[in-house]
């Protein structure tokens, strides 16, 4: 591939012969055409067709590519190869059209893996991480089963599916999260304007004041006395948070913590098991074997306690065990899921059962996250309100001491 000078400015693709007679496609970098055509000349290329594809690099930006770029190149790679593309050129015409830098980039590099006769699943496992699990799990199965296209069409429609849950999940929480940021400014009004008042106004007098009020005016008046302060310090917490939730060590923390938390860990172990036992229903039904099926699914969940589960499962396969009896003692799958998995292994419909499993799950995390999100509206507002009323109660006790006091 020819070297990519990343201060250029346009992409151009090219047809060439090389010395060793061998047809190249490929994309390269440069000022304009005639500095294309020296530079692939320079490496004894015979250029047979050269065009410009984007303008984009120097207009691109500096940052990883978006849930919903993810989502349309799946879609873009499942199209072509479906049109009879091959995978290289469809890559090069994605990657081409990629206006994240750092994507683009990742891209890059997946081809030029492919180009040294790496499978796909690998290359992009190893060069365009960001992707969910199953993506690459499903790409292997496509390379098992001879149907990469189909399954990168399937992978799509997977993203594109969890993408729509997940803005209708932010927008659901946009107004709990407006009411939140309302309270916590009204929270700092009051420690900023108000506390210090009722401070200034019991003086020294306040000695007898209960602990909850004196905690309080303490509070206010730091608040208060040290503004350009707290605002640094709040700006570097939100800074720090943000640069952590870009780590992937942090991110898989948070996962774990997140299976920990009741509602929250319902979602995740829904979307797990939906994956998985859509991974396993597509491997079946294309022809893969239930034990190469059932480890090729066990890549495309994270790791945490039910892939663990699903190791120990594949034991058991492998000595012989049934399904339903393994997955029964390694998993938290319901009598019901069980039930399924027993009569599709019995009536030989095994794809068919693991399918009607995912839409199930699918169907519960929808269910699942409705009653979250029309949970997090009350939840933020009875947060508000005991914070802003401990703090009336505060002032209102200090009022009261001090009555006392001169009665």
């Amino acid at each position: 591939m020819a070297h990519i000078d990343q201060t250029e400015e346009r992409l151009f693709r090219y047809g060439a012969v090389g010395r060793d007679g061998k047809q190249i496609r490929d994309v390269v970098r440069a000022r304009d055409e005639p500095a294309a055509l020296r530079g692939l000349m320079a490496q004894g290329l015979t250029v047979t067709d050269l065009a410009e594809v984007s303008a984009m690099t120097t207009r691109g930006t500096d940052r990883e590519l978006r849930p919903t770029e993810r989502v349309l190149i799946m879609r873009q790679l499942a199209l072509m190869l479906e049109a009879g593309v091959s995978l290289l050129e469809a890559l090069e015409t994605v990657t081409a059209g990629i206006v994240a830098r750092r994507g683009q980039a990742q891209f890059l590099a997946v081809i030029a893996a492919l180009k040294r006769g790496e499978a796909l699943a690998a290359s992009l496992r190893a060069h365009a991480p960001g992707f969910p699990y199953y993506v690459y799990a499903m790409a292997e199965v496509g390379e098992a089963a001879g149907r990469v296209p189909e399954v990168l069409r399937v992978a799509g429609e997977q993203m594109a599916y969890e993408d729509r849950l997940r803005r209708d999940f932010v927008n659901a929480l946009t107004y709990p999260a407006l009411l939140a940021c309302a309270g916590v400014i009204a929270v700092a009004f009051i420690f900023v304007e108000i506390v210090p008042r009722f401070s200034a106004m019991i003086g020294a007098g306040g000695g007898d004041m209960p602990a909850l009020s004196r905690v309080v005016f303490a509070v206010g008046g730091f608040v208060n006395g040290h503004l350009i302060l707290c605002g640094v310090l709040l700006a570097a917490l939100i800074g720090l948070v943000l640069a952590a939730a870009s780590q992937a060590a942090v991110r898989t923390w948070l996962y774990g913590l997140g299976r920990l938390t009741p509602v929250i860990g319902d979602l995740l172990k829904a979307r797990e098991i939906a994956t998985w036992a859509r991974l396993t229903s597509f491997s079946l039904a294309n022809g893969v074997a239930l034990m190469e099926a059932a480890s090729l699914s066990r890549r495309g969940v994270p790791p945490g306690p039910f892939r663990t589960g699903l190791e120990a499962f594949e034991t058991d396969l492998r000595a012989g065990v049934a399904v339903h009896l393994s997955l029964g003692r390694h998993t938290k799958l319901t009598a019901m899921d069980l039930s399924l998995l027993r009569t599709g292994q019995k009536s030989g419909a095994l794809a068919a059962m693991f399918g009607f499993l995912a839409d199930n799950y699918d169907d519960r995390l929808k269910d699942q996250m409705k009653r979250f999100t029309v949970l997090a509206e009350p939840l933020a507002i009875g947060a508000i309100s005991v914070v802003v009323g401990v703090i009336a109660l505060s002032l209102v006790m200090a009022l009261a001491s001090i009555y006392d006091t001169v009665h």
